[in-house]
């Protein structure tokens, strides 16, 4: 299926996109709110400045996708595969990436407020200067990623990962780090935390 099929589709009301193999295909600017993408395979894709609020991408492959401003609010990505995906500037607030594989991800100035990462794997991710705020990072890995910068208020950080993680300049006032693993973290220089 190509872009034009897929939006032409969509544009007559189907929503229904379930394990389509859409690698590598061009869907910048596109509508497609609400649409059902679970087990597809859009690794590859084109997703810039779409609008994506809502969607079901529940163990879709997005590996390398760009979805550079996408909004991606409410967005089920729940066991998606990620790696290496650009989400500068997106909105993934309250998106369910629980389970997640988001390695060497680029989630740069994104805004994660109150998402779910819980058990996800952001191994040597890029959040720098993300907004995690209220965000559920419960058991989450982000070993070697780098958060300079990130907000990270109110954040549920137990029992996640931080080996090796650049914490530098990240705003952690009232965040959870009960039995978070901070070995080897570069850690701000006033840390303000609420532990248990």
């Amino acid at each position: 299926m190509d872009a034009d099929e897929l939006n032409r589709l969509y544009a007559e009301g189907e929503r229904d996109f379930r394990f389509l193999n859409l690698q590598g295909i061009n869907l910048s600017n596109a509508n497609l709110s609400g649409a059902i993408f679970w087990r597809a395979n859009l690794a590859e894709a084109n997703l810039n400045n779409a609008n994506l609020r809502g969607a079901k991408l529940n163990e879709a492959d997005l590996t390398g996708a760009t979805l550079w401003r996408s909004d991606l609010t409410g967005t089920n990505l729940n066991g998606a595969i990620l790696n290496g995906v650009i989400l500068i500037r997106a909105t993934v607030a309250k998106v369910d990436f629980n389970e997640a594989f988001l390695i060497r991800a680029d989630l740069r100035l994104a805004n994660l407020t109150e998402a779910n990462l819980m058990r996800s794997n952001l191994t040597r991710a890029d959040l720098r200067y993300a907004n995690l705020t209220k965000a559920d990072m419960i058991c989450a890995n982000l070993k070697f990623a780098d958060l300079t910068g990130a907000d990270l208020r109110e954040a549920s950080l137990l029992f996640a990962d931080f080996t090796g993680a650049n914490l530098n300049r990240a705003n952690l006032t009232g965040a959870d780090v009960y039995q978070a693993k901070l070995e080897g973290a570069l850690l701000p220089d006033e840390l303000t935390v609420r532990s248990r």
